[in-house]
């Protein structure tokens, strides 16, 4: 799930989001059709919640692939943000190694 030149421990936001936002959506349509398979809990009845339809389900995961793209784009984004600065301030000052996360030497980077 790499998307970034350096081929370093980086995210790509819309393959993360993607595969969160499917979970996600799996989740709810399983959940629903479990629940109208066999029956609403008595917590869901207590609090006056109806039984999901097909068509509810559907809406609800649609929903949640939604929300979850979203979420996981952004996650993804402030990753690579918080790991990209941690790395090049921790790993690329090693003294006389070169940068591994980065393929290129410290010499290097401290000329640019």
């Amino acid at each position: 799930m790499s998307c970034g030149k350096c081929g370093s421990m980086k995210l790509c936001p819309f393959s993360f989001g993607l595969a969160l936002g499917i979970t996600g959506a799996l989740g709810v349509l399983i959940g629903s059709f479990w629940i109208m398979y066999h029956g609403v809990p008595p917590m869901m009845v207590q609090l006056h919640m109806p039984v999901p339809t097909y068509k509810d389900a559907a809406i609800h995961a649609l929903g949640t692939l939604l929300k979850g793209f979203v979420f996981g784009f952004f996650v993804a984004l402030f990753y690579d943000l918080i790991s990209g600065c941690c790395k090049k301030c921790i790993c690329c000052k090693k003294s006389d190694e070169s940068c591994k996360c980065c393929g290129s030497s410290d010499k290097s980077e401290a000329a640019k």
